[in-house]
């Protein structure tokens, strides 16, 4: 399989910075360690930050090495064997037996709570809702005893930002490495040295999700580490390709390919959650007759049209989570509340229609653009424009949906400026996976949150400069202007 493609949205991403980030060209190639202490592994805090920096790290270099001390749990070895063997046909993943000359590598990454001098040290691990870190010279508490998987996934997004940041050679009038920092899921304020209130041993909710891409991948491995019951039914019409593992915490090549919302399925357990393999539109006609309207959404979706398909449900609650470059977002939709709704927050601007874009990067006509799970075929190259042929006629009998995700990537490594290829990192989609499940667990419980609307934060100059927007209802939005109507519905639905 093509590096190019795997690599494609995190070299992008980096791409994007300019001479921001001199190493932008080569930071796949660089040497990465993955190692922790024992005291701080055998917690569950500390076995989640460091599974989780794992899948993460692999995703953004070719050479990752991972050292555990030799007294750590044999089970955790042994599951750390098990994912070295399983993505090791995606990047160069290799488990060490002895101890590593820690100086040797580009940045190492380590779950813990003893910093280093040296200047490619990172540590991390969690507690309650605490996230902790230092890239500095200062330790951070070795305290770890509550389990909340949610913060031991944020602390291993920050800390593979870190990692990154090193990677890429990132400029400091771009983004410092973090020095001693705590930051709290449960405020949202760094210094918060309060783990906050631990998790109910049983949460009980029925879930929508919608969108298994980078984002949704992140929601449904931490629901999978929640003792959570009752159901999940997750909706994404999209089969899984090779420029997805570069961004999704879970895949591999095993599951190029397979349908996102039947993997989503398999993943949580048909106990628990059932897949959709269709557009929230045909699954929304589902509703109120087989399938109950949902009173919760959890979005992980890159679509505003889609999005508004699912404000549309006008469930109690809608969790959004979203991401630019290097920006993670979470925006909370209650209906009985004056904040804005998904159509008020998210506006689609004037541009270029995606089908035209796809045609101009495959040479196929945009009318089979929209028909994405056709094939690739004869009349296909023969309508193509004489400089797209060759390269159309290679790919004859491939699915339209796979081969415009190819060329638009083809276009961008050519330098072609677009704008329906929208690079990611992972561990950026990952954050915004961890805040929207905090304020899931919030809203469940009734505990109060900080975000009013929307809560965003740009990882490369870390949750200090995190901020809150607020935002009222549009008067203009449907929301306000069809209230007493879209009331009506709801309450029409017992």
């Amino acid at each position: 399989m093509s590096e190019e493609i795997i690599f494609s949205r995190p070299n992008a991403t980096a791409a994007r910075l300019g001479d921001l980030a001199p190493d932008r060209h080569i930071f796949i190639n660089k040497k990465i360690l993955l190692t922790g202490e024992t005291v701080i592994l055998m917690t569950a805090n500390g076995r989640v930050c460091l599974i989780s920096s794992f899948l993460l790290l692999h995703r953004i270099s070719k050479g990752v090495e991972v050292y555990l001390p030799a007294d750590v749990p044999a089970d955790l070895r042994r599951e750390c064997e098990q994912l070295v063997n399983k993505f090791s046909r995606n990047s160069s993943i290799t488990l060490l037996a002895k101890q590593p000359v820690y100086a040797s590598y580009d940045a190492v990454l380590s779950v813990g709570s003893s910093a280093s001098a040296s200047p490619n040290w990172t540590v991390i691990n969690s507690n309650g809702w605490l996230v902790r870190i230092s890239s500095g010279s200062a330790n951070i508490s070795a305290d770890t005893d509550q389990y909340n998987p949610i913060a031991a996934l944020a602390a291993a997004c920050l800390g593979v930002t870190e990692v990154f940041k090193r990677l890429i050679g990132l400029k400091e009038s771009r983004g410092e490495l973090l020095g001693s920092l705590t930051f709290s899921l449960y405020s949202y304020k760094v210094g918060d040295f309060d783990p906050g209130p631990p998790l109910p041993p049983i949460i009980e909710a029925d879930l929508l999700l919608t969108g298994v891409g980078a984002i949704g991948n992140g929601i449904i491995y931490l629901l999978s580490h929640l003792p959570l019951t009752g159901s999940v039914r997750v909706v994404d019409y999209q089969k899984y390709g090779p420029e997805n593992i570069g961004t999704c915490l879970l895949i591999s090549e095993a599951e190029l390919e397979e349908d996102k919302a039947l993997f989503a399925e398999a993943y949580l357990g048909s106990r628990l959650a059932k897949g959709y393999a269709e557009d929230i539109q045909i699954f929304s006609k589902r509703l109120g007759t087989e399938i109950p309207y949902p009173k919760i959404v959890l979005n992980g979706l890159d679509d505003i049209d889609a999005r508004h398909i699912v404000q549309d449900l006008w469930p109690d609650m809608i969790i959004d989570g979203a991401i630019g470059d290097f920006a993670a977002q979470v925006s909370c939709h209650p209906w009985y509340q004056n904040t804005a709704c998904l159509k008020c927050l998210f506006q689609k601007p004037a541009g270029e229609a995606s089908e035209i874009i796809g045609g101009r990067a495959t040479g196929l006509h945009p009318e089979r653009i929209r028909n994405e799970n056709d094939v690739v075929n004869d009349q296909d190259v023969l309508n193509a424009p004489e400089a797209m042929k060759s390269w159309l006629q290679e790919r004859k009998g491939q699915k339209i949906c796979s081969i415009v995700q190819e060329g638009i990537i083809r276009q961008l490594s050519n330098g072609a400026s677009r704008k329906d290829f929208e690079p990611s990192v992972p561990f950026v989609a990952c954050l915004s996976a961890s805040m929207v499940v905090a304020e899931l667990i919030k809203y469940i419980h009734g505990w109060d949150s900080p975000v009013e609307c929307r809560y965003q934060l740009d990882v490369l100059t870390g949750p200090e400069r995190g901020d809150f927007f607020p935002q009222d209802r549009r008067k203009d939005c449907v929301c306000v202007t069809r209230r007493r109507n879209i009331e009506i519905v709801r309450k029409g639905r017992g």
